[in-house]
Order: structure tokens, then sequence, then C-alpha cells
């Protein structure tokens, strides 16, 4: 048993408040509207929603994921999304020992996964969120090494390169190169990570954008594709698993 381990039915009920939250914030967000104000309302009929239909996960199921005042059917992507932000609770409860990394890893982790999401719907990264990110991944690093010093050369160094790629993609290959999002998304990385641990991220980030970009053009039929979903998934295990661990892994699958 782990050091959280009586905390993991906790962090579970609170993964699935967040998650719901979530759903809200990568909806309303990319529309501009307004997360603090406004009840939510089934999108077909308009009806507010009340507590009984806002239950996460639960309010979906028994209702047969439909709307209980219009019969509308209701996306699969609220109780995912749930689900995604209670698992991400569970883990990081499992995998971090130390409360204070924990209680940042549990705030970023709800921003990460609005972050995916609103890249697959959207395909565009909110500078709100980045910046709530930003700040989040300076509090992790001051709650660690605090090195925030060597944290912010990193990200800031680590732009300069990713703009510098991105613009030699476009004028080489006349493409698109990596969005001005993503590269953000990624030199944000550099303020929570050591530089090891920075190179690390970007390996992992490599490999599993890789994989899901070879999968999107399977599925899609087209060569441009999310990457975000994969960038955050990067973080968050850079984030969660110990740096030893995770190069040993990175390495050992690279080869």
């Amino acid at each position: 048993m782990g050091p959280n381990t009586p905390l993991i039915p906790v962090l579970a009920v609170f993964g699935l408040v967040f998650g719901s939250f979530t759903t809200a914030l990568s909806y309303r967000l990319p529309k501009h509207q307004s997360i603090a104000r406004g009840r939510s309302k089934c999108a077909a009929c308009g009806h507010e929603l009340g507590p009984a239909d806002l239950i996460p996960v639960a309010s979906w199921v028994v209702h047969g994921g439909k709307c209980r005042y219009c019969r509308a059917k209701i996306s699969a992507r609220y109780p995912a999304i749930e689900l995604m932000t209670m698992g991400l609770f569970v883990a990081a409860g499992m995998l971090v020992p130390d409360m204070n990394h924990l209680l940042v890893l549990l705030a970023m982790s709800p921003i990460m996964v609005a972050l995916a999401v609103t890249d697959l719907e959207h395909k565009r990264l909110p500078n709100a969120l980045l910046f709530v990110l930003t700040a989040l991944a300076l509090l992790w690093r001051g709650t660690g090494d605090g090195d925030v010093v060597t944290g912010s050369l990193t990200a800031v160094l680590a732009f300069a390169a990713l703009q510098a790629l991105d613009a030699l993609v476009r004028k080489g290959f006349h493409r698109p190169g990596l969005g001005m999002g993503d590269a953000k998304l990624l030199a944000l990385a550099g303020l929570a990570l050591s530089v090891q641990g920075f190179l690390v991220f970007m390996l992992l980030a490599g490999i599993l954008g890789s994989l899901w970009g070879a999968l999107w053009r399977w599925r899609k039929g087209e060569g441009g594709f999310a990457f975000a979903p994969m960038v955050v998934m990067a973080l968050w295990i850079s984030l969660a698993v110990p740096e030893d661990v995770l190069q040993s892994i990175v390495t050992f699958s690279s080869r």
C-alpha cells in the first residue's frame, strides 16, 4: 500500500466532480461562454439542468445517454471526460507520494484534459488554459528543486527552437509545421521539469505523437492531427513517474 492509498476513494470522487467541471470548461471556453455564470442547459431543447441531471457519469447512464426532458441524445464525451479525469486523480494518488506535488498535479490534470479535448474538437489551444498550466508548472518547480530560473530558461530556449523548426518546415516543405499553441504547450513543460527530465519528455512526446499521427492518418486519411493530447499525456507521465524510471522506459521503447 502506498502512502496515499487511504485517499484513493476520495480522489476518485473529486476526480468525477472535477471531470464534470472539465466537460463544461472544454465546451464553453472555445465558444467564449462564461465558465462561472449560467446554468448548464441541454444543447437540444435549452432546458436548464438540475442537480439530478448533473451527477457525473451516473446521470448519463441512468437516462440512457439522453436528455430526460426532450430525449435528445447526449454525447458520450461527458462521461468519457469525467471518467478520464477520475482515472488521472486516482493514478496521481498512487504514483505521487509528495503531498505538495500531488496537489499541484491534481490541479493540472483537469487543465490538461481540457486542452486535449479542445484540440481534438476545435483544433485550438486556448491561451487561458495555457496560462493557468504555466502558473501551475512554475508552482510544481517551486515545490520541487526550486530552480525556477533554469526552468524559465529551458522554456524560453525550447520555444525559440520550436518556432525556428516550424519556420523551417513551412519554408522547406511548404506545409504547416508545429502550431503556436503546441509550441507553447511543449515549452512550458520546461518550467516544471529538470533539463534531463525535459529531454525525456520531448522524446516521449515524439514517440507518442508519431504513433498517434500514424493512427490518425489511418483512421482519418489526413496528415494534420491533434498533437496536444499526446503532449499532455507525455507531460502528465513525466510529472507522475520518477525521472530515472521514465528514462529507462523511454530508452528501451525507442530502441
